[in-house]
């Protein structure tokens, strides 16, 4: 699947998406990068992967982005934050609730909750880690870019093959109870974690459908016809704001965006 470049969103559900633009523009610095009808995306510092904000259809109930296993602290993604604190007083200075910081050889975890009820990572990788980005000192804003999206699997050998034929996904790092992988020269991996069957039922019902990431494909068409050449059903090529894209569902359930490579001033 050479068309596929990128983790190029990740696509986070609010009741309002100018007011939580608002809101994440003004604390934490993220630039409006595009307006759409019911979708506003937002630059992260230099990222590549940008967080798109989405409102729900008409006359469905908005549902916020839980954890996919609170128990094992599964978010759906997470940012990357070069400060080793995690910038824990001072979210909680603003009323920002996070949860107590998980600290081991090669990370600092956390997880936050935005006033929408949604639940978001914060990671800090240290020096010894695979995904370690060096920094000279802390450095502003708060959030440097997306670091992982967290894929819940049941089967992880089977998961792995199959984001690997389909999507052209490449094994980077596996560590037994779940695998990162890498998709082209994107800076944004997919990790999968590794579940029980009742959990991973949980996590695939708690999205209904939705996708929560988007890849980037340099050729949509010829995306669809690839996709559709392996005997994986894809759904219907629509435009949404000016965009094409369509989705495809994983094996164990799991819904996937694929848009088309766009150009879009951030300001």
């Amino acid at each position: 699947m050479t068309t596929i470049r990128h983790i190029d969103r990740v696509l986070l559900p609010v009741p309002d998406a100018r007011l939580a633009a608002e809101w994440y523009a003004s604390e934490f610095e993220f630039q409006i990068a595009r307006r759409g009808s019911k979708e506003i995306d937002l630059k992260i510092h230099d990222g590549e992967t940008w967080l798109t904000l989405t409102e729900p259809e008409e006359r469905e109930p908005f549902r916020p982005q839980l954890h996919l296993d609170a128990e094992g602290h599964v978010p759906c993604f997470n940012f990357y934050t070069h400060w080793v604190d995690l910038h824990g007083e001072w979210l909680k200075s603003r009323g920002i609730r996070t949860t107590e910081t998980m600290r081991t050889p090669y990370m600092n975890v956390c997880e936050m909750a935005d006033p929408f009820g949604n639940v978001v990572g914060i990671c800090h990788e240290k020096e010894h880690s695979l995904f370690y980005t060096p920094s000279p000192r802390p450095l502003p804003p708060m959030f440097h870019r997306i670091l992982a999206v967290f894929l819940p699997v049941k089967d992880l050998e089977a998961s792995i093959r199959w984001y690997s034929d389909v999507l052209g996904f490449q094994l980077h790092n596996h560590w037994g109870q779940g695998a990162d992988l890498m998709i082209g020269e994107g800076e944004t991996i997919v990790t999968m974690i590794c579940m029980d069957e009742g959990k991973h039922r949980q996590a695939v019902q708690a999205m209904n459908g939705r996708a929560y990431y988007s890849l980037q494909s340099s050729d949509i068409r010829e995306a669809y016809r690839q996709i559709c050449g392996k005997g994986v059903a894809a759904g219907p090529c629509r435009n949404r704001d000016g965009i094409q894209l369509f989705d495809v569902t994983s094996p164990e359930g799991l819904t996937i965006r694929i848009s088309e490579k766009e150009m879009i001033s951030v300001g």
